[in-house]
């Protein structure tokens, strides 16, 4: 995993441009770069450097996140299986917050992935995912739908950038 420091100013040029080719950019993230703080890319060089990655735990998402489980992209995309790898199936067991991930797994495309944001675990996600690097700060619904794919062999995994905003964001 390579890091590169960068301004603030070029994180935020980074992400409208992001956005003026059609990718998603929460505007909580725009705000969270001018918060005190650095700022810094990385680039995940592996795949496995992004399966790596440590994922949201919120009730809406517990059948992918069981309490007190390993939570990296890999060990949640791994917990699909019992639903058919299918995010459909969530929404119909009850879980609608995985519809958003259901029409990006749909319409699923490689180049319109872009990056995401990370910053760094906290104690308790460090304790229960030892293996785990970042946490997933923003770009929850397309890390899980690109893990998927990539435990699927559904894509090849290609280099992505991460903003990493340190220190811990909520």
């Amino acid at each position: 995993m390579k890091r590169e420091e960068i301004s603030r100013e070029a994180a935020t040029a980074s992400l409208r441009e992001h956005k003026e080719h059609g990718l998603h950019v929460d505007s909580r993230l725009l705000r969270e770069i001018d918060q005190p703080g650095q700022v810094a890319l990385l680039i995940l060089e592996t795949e496995n450097e992004f399966l790596d990655l440590v994922w949201q735990a919120v009730p809406a998402t517990r059948p992918l996140t069981p309490q007190g489980h390993p939570r990296s992209l890999r060990d949640c995309a791994s917990r699909l299986a019992s639903v058919g790898w299918s995010f459909e199936a969530l929404v119909e067991a009850g879980y609608p917050w995985f519809q958003t991930c259901n029409i990006i797994d749909r319409a699923f495309d490689i180049d319109k992935v872009g990056c995401v944001a990370v910053t760094p675990l906290v104690a308790t996600e460090a304790q229960d995912t030892p293996h785990g690097t970042y946490y997933v700060y923003d770009g929850v619904h397309k890390s899980i739908v690109l893990a998927k794919r990539l435990l699927r062999r559904e894509v090849q995994y290609a280099p992505m950038k991460a903003l990493l905003l340190e220190p811990r964001r909520h």
